[in-house]
């Protein structure tokens, strides 16, 4: 698990299996180094898929630019010799920077109490990590166009989705850690994923 630090006062560590998105090249240079998996993958993808996976990763990629995300990456799992008839799907981990109303672990039951009221529907809570307190918010989010990359491209989809809100020592400001997939089958190994990625949150010595 190689280390990540990012553009704040702390570091963390992401599976090596992920392929980072690489938000110091452009998206054509992320695009052809996914192009490049998708052809390795055995067997190879349908050129639909491909075409679809390029789209969905061009979007992904300005989305997370404009949303301040200082990390992401995808990991895929797809049909093989064992399993050939295995459903080709994608997780994405993201870490955003965003801003908090207080410092510390002053905004975390604030935060809880405000996810909660706005999100109705989903599962909110507070826990204690090796890093400090931090907020969890689990959420079903039907899209309209699957966000997969390498679905179909048909109808709508439930994406579920796990966010860990970690506020930086002093600062008014959180990393909100974020795993995403529409495999709902394998969703408690992408709870393990970011559960061992939060395991290994440090922070700087002059922010804590």
């Amino acid at each position: 698990m190689p280390d990540v630090t990012i553009d704040l006062p702390l570091s963390f560590g992401v599976p090596e299996h992920f392929q980072d998105i690489d938000f110091a090249v452009s998206a054509e240079v992320n695009t052809n180094r996914l192009i490049e998996r998708l052809n390795m993958v055995d067997p190879k993808p349908s050129d639909e898929d491909i075409a679809h996976a390029v789209l969905s990763q061009q979007s992904m990629y300005e989305m997370l630019s404009a949303a301040g995300a200082v990390y992401a990456g995808t990991l895929l799992s797809g049909p093989s010799r064992e399993e050939p008839k295995k459903k080709l799907s994608s997780v994405t981990l993201t870490v955003t920077a965003r801003p908090a109303e207080l410092s510390n672990e002053l905004t975390v039951h604030r935060l809880a109490r405000t996810m909660g009221a706005l999100y109705p529907d989903a599962e909110v809570g507070v826990v204690r990590l090796k890093a400090g307190p931090a907020v969890l918010l689990t959420e079903d989010r039907k899209v309209e166009r699957p966000v997969n990359l390498l679905g179909d491209g048909g109808g709508a989809t439930i994406v579920r989705q796990l966010h860990v809100f970690v506020p930086i020592p002093g600062r008014l400001a959180m990393a909100d850690f974020a795993i995403a997939t529409e495999n709902i089958a394998e969703w408690d190994n992408c709870v393990e994923i970011i559960g061992q990625v939060c395991k290994t949150i440090a922070f700087a010595e002059a922010a804590a």
